[in-house]
């Protein structure tokens, strides 16, 4: 179903995501319902996953995802519709941004045919470093 800001209040993060879930104020989560498409995956009144896709301006875009702790049961189901939507919407500058003490998000992006950029310093919301990973379509 389409993502709305009030699904984050449902999630139940992984345990390497927590840490992001201060930052997740309900002004975030709008700004991620209105930046693009995005959507939830439920199962019953769990919440597994949300995604979208945030466009800068034609052409250029970035990718967003958060996982509940349950994502093991469901991660092939999230992969392949995750996949079949980045290759149904290409776009020709797909970015993604990932925290590298998260190796499983780094492993995904580059399951989805991601590439490793380069380490953005001081990228972060709390000034950490941040990897950028491209998909040209």
């Amino acid at each position: 179903m389409p993502f709305e800001a009030w699904h984050f209040t449902r999630f139940q993060l992984r345990s390497e995501q927590e840490i992001v879930a201060v930052d997740m104020t309900p002004a975030y989560c709008q700004a991620l319902a209105s930046g693009g498409p995005a959507f939830s995956a439920w199962v019953g009144p769990d919440l597994i996953a949300a995604a979208g896709v945030i466009h800068f301006w034609p052409g250029r875009a970035q990718v967003w995802a958060m996982m509940s702790w349950m994502m093991p049961q469901y991660g092939g189901l999230i992969h392949r519709h995750v996949k079949r939507y980045i290759q149904q919407h290409p776009v020709v500058r797909l970015e993604c941004v990932i925290d590298p003490r998260f190796p499983k998000s780094e492993e995904w992006a580059k399951r989805l045919g991601f590439k490793y950029e380069s380490t953005m310093r001081a990228y972060g919301l709390h000034g950490q470093d941040m990897d950028m990973y491209v998909k040209h379509g």
